[in-house]
């Protein structure tokens, strides 16, 4: 009896070792293909980084090439993170325009926090740019226990692009700017002083922390990354219109994000996710006001609301067409003609030059109204009235238009000052 169910135990266990086997296989196949889907997908010259225009002088090549491998090794999560920084380059690119600075600083958020304005450090550097605490003050940025402006990727790029404004004029070199920017000037200047007065990168390296002597060829391949990204066959996600064409209104009462939702229609998260400072799901009443980021279609309704306390629903959708340039201009003149935001019109096109070719087609996304364009489209009779009669959602209506005028306008004049700096 107990040898006949040793044999069929040895039987069932016989029957399942090579399904257990076939298993193991299969799983290894499958995991290999999809391995040698992705590096089809996404190739590297290594040899690449040698013919590369960086910024900064080349440091530790293949260190670089390393990093850039693992780039695209976990090519969905650079996918992701460069989908997130398409949120954050024009304003970053705006603002390295307006203090004087070169564009590629704009990578600096990448190997900082991989454009995540929520980010902590270990040693609790905060946001998109790891801002101390202390130097975030220094830098006139406001933290306390209901907003922390380090999270705030508007405010933060300010400070943070004038702080390596600062470095530079200091030190009068961008590796040793880096360096500070991540050390601290004080880490830098002991470094200076133990390679004998050598303020040279290569010099002061053996000196810096080995976070920091990784921190150049890290910016290296990052910003290889971000200038080759669709040759290398990434294709990122890229934000809703709803991250990309903001606004900011300023704010003067306690609301929650919740009474925010409900008067804009606008989801709880999405408010949240444009203002990462607001650290407890509300906005505090302070004298000089919040400046708020919301969408720019539901800023009308959101301002109605402000000065009558009164909610209406959002008339304003996003509509996409396509515009012929009809002789070269530059990226600001075209800009300036169709009322957008040149940084934008440069990422939705691909741009890499400030100069656009006659004949090229660009696409645009800008807000409209249906029910006005529905008006325009089939006008109604006009009838022969005694009195003008004005009713209560005429009034609404024409508040709400004549706002989205002003807001263009406004856009209009910052366009036209961006392209007298870059004339001049």
């Amino acid at each position: 009896m107990l040898s006949r169910e040793l044999m069929k135990t040895n039987r069932c266990s016989m029957i399942k070792l090579p399904f257990l086997q076939a298993w193991i296989l299969l799983c290894f196949f499958l995991v290999n293909l999809s391995w040698v889907k992705a590096s089809d997908a996404i190739s590297f010259d290594a040899a690449a980084v040698s013919a590369f225009n960086s910024f900064l002088d080349p440091v530790d090549e293949d260190r670089v090439a390393r990093y850039i491998e693992d780039f695209l090794k976990h090519s969905q999560s650079t996918e992701e993170m460069l989908g997130r920084g398409f949120r954050y380059f024009p304003l970053i690119e705006k603002e390295l325009s307006r203090q004087g600075l070169p564009e590629q600083l704009k990578v600096i958020p990448i190997i900082e926090s991989r454009f995540n304005p929520s980010a902590v450090s270990r040693v609790g550097a905060v946001g998109l740019w790891q801002i101390m605490m202390p130097t975030g003050r220094e830098l006139g940025l406001m933290i306390n226990r209901h907003i922390d402006e380090r999270r705030d990727p508007a405010k933060a790029t300010v400070a943070a692009i004038e702080y390596l404004r600062i470095l530079y004029e200091r030190y009068q070199d961008w590796t040793l700017a880096f360096a500070a920017y991540n050390a601290g000037p004080g880490t830098v200047n002991r470094a200076i002083r133990y390679a004998g007065g050598e303020r040279s990168f290569k010099a002061i390296k053996p000196f810096l922390p080995r976070e920091t002597q990784l921190y150049i060829p890290k910016y290296i391949a990052a910003q290889y990354i971000v200038e080759h990204y669709l040759e290398l066959g990434m294709t990122p996600l890229y934000p809703s219109l709803d991250f990309q064409l903001t606004g900011h209104v300023v704010v003067h009462k306690y609301l929650t994000l919740e009474d925010i939702s409900q008067v804009t229609g606008l989801p709880k998260d999405l408010v949240s996710d444009l203002n990462p400072g607001l650290r407890r799901g509300y906005v505090p009443s302070l004298t000089k006001g919040y400046d708020l980021v919301l969408p720019k279609r539901v800023i009308p309704t959101f301002e109605y609301f402000l000065a009558t306390n009164e909610a209406l629903p959002n008339p304003f959708e996003y509509r996409t067409y396509e515009h012929v340039v009809d002789e070269s201009k530059s990226i600001y003149e075209v800009a300036s003609q169709l009322s957008v935001d040149p940084y934008l019109l440069k990422y939705w096109n691909y741009l890499s030059s400030d100069m656009i070719n006659g004949g090229q087609t660009l696409m645009i996304h800008e807000l409209f109204d249906p029910s006005q364009a529905a008006v325009e489209e089939e006008p109604p009779p006009m009838e022969k009235v005694d009195e003008l009669i004005i009713l209560p959602n005429q009034i609404k209506a024409g508040w709400m238009e004549s706002r989205l005028v002003q807001i263009e306008k406004q856009r209009q004049e910052e366009h036209a000052w961006q392209l007298h700096q870059d004339r001049h």
